[in-house]
């Protein structure tokens, strides 16, 4: 493997702070957090009545299967079953084929047990329930430090929740678990996911580059340095397809 040069000789200074990895924390942004702040599976079971009690009311002020008095929203006939329903599909995995293969990542709807009752209807609440945001607000609610214990206990069981509807919730649901530190909730590891912050971060670097190759045309930046710009773009840019199987236990 060919050395890199020193960055002193190579560039111009200010070009890329020397500080710039330590300032923003980027070893661990990048890929401390995504291995020590995955949230631990465990079996499902269903909710407590003390879980009940401590989520009922956000699915009460959004609407989600319970209303508040005079505002609008669907009601039905055992909201709380149907959430056990949706927690139990979320957190389904597919089972390993013979020959341990094809196994893991996210099972289908209809893999879903009858007992639950139709997975269709399953899945159009939680499809719902996602654009009324309440997996969103269950996640920021789960991650507060004064959130109830009979809450926090629901962790796992939101963050499942949250990655099964990433495509619904879009990037803003990325990088609310980003920020939360859950990255559990995430469907794939954090640095094969779009990363708008980080983004912002690496702009001032770039525009550096460009306005030195305008400045200075005949200024012809190392090899290195494209490798490196190349590398941080595709780290603000993610991979454009995910499988199924590559999302957290």
């Amino acid at each position: 493997m060919p050395r890199r040069p020193p960055a002193a000789a190579s560039l111009p200074p200010g070009l890329v702070p020397p500080d710039f990895v330590a300032r923003h924390d980027l070893w661990r942004r990048l890929y401390l957090d995504p291995l020590t702040c995955l949230t631990p599976a465990h079996g499902w079971a269903p909710m407590t009545d003390a879980e009940w009690t401590a989520v009922a009311p956000y699915l009460r002020a959004l609407g989600c299967g319970l209303a508040l008095p005079g505002r609008a929203g669907e009601r039905m006939a055992d909201p709380r079953a149907r959430l056990d329903a949706i927690f139990r599909a979320v957190t389904l995995k597919r089972p390993t084929a013979p020959g341990g293969h094809g196994g893991g990542g996210r099972a289908a709807w209809a893999a879903l047990p009858a007992a639950f009752g139709p997975a269709d209807t399953v899945s159009r609440s939680y499809r719902r329930w996602a654009h009324r945001e309440l997996w969103l607000a269950l996640l920021w609610a789960v991650a507060q430090p004064g959130a109830p214990a009979a809450l926090r206990a629901l962790t796992w069981r939101v963050c499942c929740a949250v990655r099964r509807g990433i495509r619904i919730m879009g990037l803003r649901a990325v990088v609310l678990a980003r920020r939360l530190r859950l990255f559990s909730a995430l469907p794939a590891p954090s640095p094969w996911l779009p990363d708008p912050e980080l983004s912002e971060l690496y702009r001032p670097i770039f525009l550096r580059v460009a306005d030195r190759l305008l400045a200075q045309p005949a200024w012809r930046p190392p090899r290195w340095l494209f490798r490196l710009l190349r590398s941080m773009q595709a780290l603000c840019g993610g991979r454009t397809r995910l499988r199924r199987d590559w999302e957290p236990a």
